[in-house]
């Protein structure tokens, strides 16, 4: 299985612990995808060209994920504030997140080609603009490529502006809601092509589907240290099982090991911060 990740890299500034992490939602998407046992994993990004740029690209190396399409532009790589606190919980303070070079992605036709060489094409909902990066790589011709869209974080509301087409141009869906909003995005979930998998932090997760919730538990861990990067852990591991296994209940049950993984350390995966 090849899978490609599209979008984010960050590096992650921990306000409380004074340190810093290689991060991202995409980036780590890729990392956790790689240690989940898919064969081959690639990452669409760019990074700064200073010391923070190298350290992403040595990271990628460290974790054989392919960085060949990861642009060196010049100026700083993506940063983001984080303030963690001693139940493991953290908060990303406003004015605290930098694109950066981040702001300079776009999919050239050479970006687009070397995409379509991949089984699964895993991306952010960055906004319904038409030129936003999931819009573009909506309108892609269709192929073999699964598709896989992780939409964030709906606890606030549904976000209306994402219609039926869009569910049904791809092939999965992550959301992150609470428990409450559950039975709404039944609805949602029970009436598209695409599965949704809502994660529910320390409620766990379920899949949505026409025959209705699939439910998982959480991952108890003893003294939980950072929860950062626990969604995107979830979603690397249920993707790599469910699209080799088609095993929905296994992938669950395989995403909450994943992300119990990063409860146990600070940074989105273990790694030497600086």
């Amino acid at each position: 299985m090849k899978i490609v990740s599209i979008g984010e890299i960050t590096i992650d500034r921990y306000l409380r612990q004074n340190l810093s992490f290689v991060g991202g939602i995409s980036l780590n998407f890729a990392v956790n995808a790689k240690r989940s046992g898919a064969d081959h994993v690639s990452l669409v990004s760019c990074v700064g060209d200073g010391p923070d740029g190298a350290w992403v690209l040595e990271t990628l190396a460290r974790e054989e994920v392919n960085g060949s399409h990861v642009a060196v532009l010049e100026g700083k790589t993506a940063e983001c504030a984080v303030e963690v606190y001693d139940n493991a919980d953290r908060v990303f303070p406003v004015g605290g997140y930098r694109a950066n070079v981040l702001s300079h992605l776009h999919l050239t036709d050479a970006i687009k080609a070397f995409i379509s060489q991949h089984d699964v094409l895993v991306t952010l909902y960055d906004g319904s603009e038409p030129e936003s990066l999931t819009n573009q790589l909506l309108l892609l011709p269709a192929d073999k490529s699964k598709r896989v869209v992780d939409f964030g974080d709906w606890s606030a509301g549904i976000r209306k502006e994402i219609t039926k087409e869009t569910f049904n141009n791809i092939d999965l869906a992550f959301v992150s809601a609470n428990e409450a909003m559950v039975a709404e995005l039944l609805q949602i979930g029970g009436n598209v092509d695409c599965l949704m998998v809502v994660t529910l932090g320390a409620a766990g997760s379920v899949a949505l589907t026409a025959d209705g919730v699939m439910a998982q538990s959480a991952v108890q861990v003893d003294s939980p240290v950072d929860s950062t990067g626990c969604g995107d852990a979830f979603q690397a591991a249920f993707t790599v099982n469910y699209f080799r296994d088609g095993d929905i209940a296994a992938s669950l049950y395989k995403g909450a090991v994943q992300a119990a993984q990063v409860l146990k350390h600070y940074g989105a995966f273990d790694q030497r911060p600086i």
